[in-house]
């Protein structure tokens, strides 16, 4: 399995792991209503479920399991690879940093620009990948 694909697959575990923590803990305060205050962390758990675990685990899968290169057998150049997995995961942290009142709420913006450039990326790094083989 090629870096990208471990560090992408292994981070989307740790914001499994923290996404499903603070889930329950917003489950808890449904119960114990002294507990409320927890409720403004659910953006927090929407932006470490969806973007760190859900789309990451499937980027990192994807960028393992989709055909290389037919003459050099390589998945392309590894440093956009590296690359694509800061972006994704900087613009994360820049989000969940904003929400907590950490950064200034206005970063939010160059957080979702840091995700979508790296999903911009990875369709960039796998566009010229998908071909068929019938030509």
């Amino acid at each position: 399995m090629p870096t990208p694909s471990r560090l992408m697959i292994k981070a989307s575990m740790l914001y499994m792991l923290a996404g499903f923590v603070i889930g329950a803990l917003i489950l808890i305060s449904k119960v114990y209503p002294e507990y409320s205050s927890v409720w403004s962390l659910l953006t927090i758990h929407i932006e470490m479920s969806i973007f760190g675990w859900i789309i990451q685990l499937t980027m990192g899968t994807a960028y393992w399991i989709l055909p290389r290169y037919l003459k050099t057998k390589s998945r392309g150049n590894p440093k956009l690879a590296l690359a694509m997995v800061g972006m994704l995961n900087l613009g994360i942290l820049i989000n969940v940093a904003s929400h907590l009142n950490i950064l200034n709420p206005s970063v939010i913006i160059l957080g979702r620009l840091l995700e979508v450039g790296a999903v911009a990326l990875f369709i960039g790094l796998h566009w010229n990948r998908a071909v068929s083989y019938n030509n």
